[in-house]
């Protein structure tokens, strides 16, 4: 059910997953400045194509919710600064810039700044994360060898890798809250299920519901 492709595009009327407003409402003053994000939020493509604020959404307070759930649901510090630091690093990811070199289908990068900054939030060398973006390993035969990316091809790999690290960051959570509800010894017999799916209502057109809507139908 998560949108993936939100991660990185919004239509008019959407705007990305909470929980990058989240991180620029101030509820922690000195998040901003721990995740590098030195930027007016707007500036941040993959998050300020469409709305920055909803009507009648608090982001400061949403953010004190969301960080005091963390707390309730067991999340070390740690943990919790490491979901923020991916969150950001997508944010950088989406503000790195590449071009074609003269008479090749080879892109390189176009300056470093937002790379490096991400790489910060990964806790890797940003040379070789630019490396693996540029001229990735692929198996030849018995061997690895390096592949030149042109930009198309490394504008598709930064959006997949954003797409990917959400969803992943996403399972974790999930798994890590179904650890920490995990009641032992209590029967299963019954049990009530609840899935709130946060953000569809701020679409002028949900496709989700119209999918299920028809399929009802039928």
């Amino acid at each position: 059910l998560l949108e993936k492709s939100r991660v990185i595009r919004q239509a008019p009327g959407e705007r990305c997953y909470h929980i990058f407003y989240q991180l620029y409402s101030d509820f922690v003053p000195s998040l901003k400045k721990d995740l590098l994000l030195d930027k007016p939020l707007q500036d941040y493509w993959f998050v300020a194509q469409a709305e920055l604020t909803i009507d009648g959404v608090n982001d400061k307070e949403e953010h004190q919710l969301t960080d005091e759930a963390f707390d309730i649901l067991h999340f070390s510090p740690e943990e919790k600064m490491d979901c923020y630091k991916l969150m950001a690093a997508i944010m950088h990811m989406g503000n790195m810039k590449f071009k074609q070199r003269p008479r090749e289908e080879q892109a390189e990068p176009d300056g470093t700044d937002e790379a490096e900054k991400a790489s910060k939030m990964y806790g890797i060398n940003h040379e070789e994360f630019l490396k693996a973006l540029t001229k990735p390993k692929v198996k030849v035969g018995n061997e690895w060898v390096n592949k030149g990316q042109n930009i198309d091809q490394v504008t598709w790999a930064v959006g997949a890798m954003s797409k990917g690290l959400y969803s992943r960051v996403f399972n974790w959570l999930v798994k890590k809250c179904n650890k920490t509800l995990d009641q032992k010894g209590i029967s299963r017999d019954f049990f009530i299920g609840v899935l709130d799916i946060a953000g569809f209502e701020i679409f002028d057109v949900s496709y989700f519901a119209k999918k299920k809507k028809k399929k009802i139908k039928h």
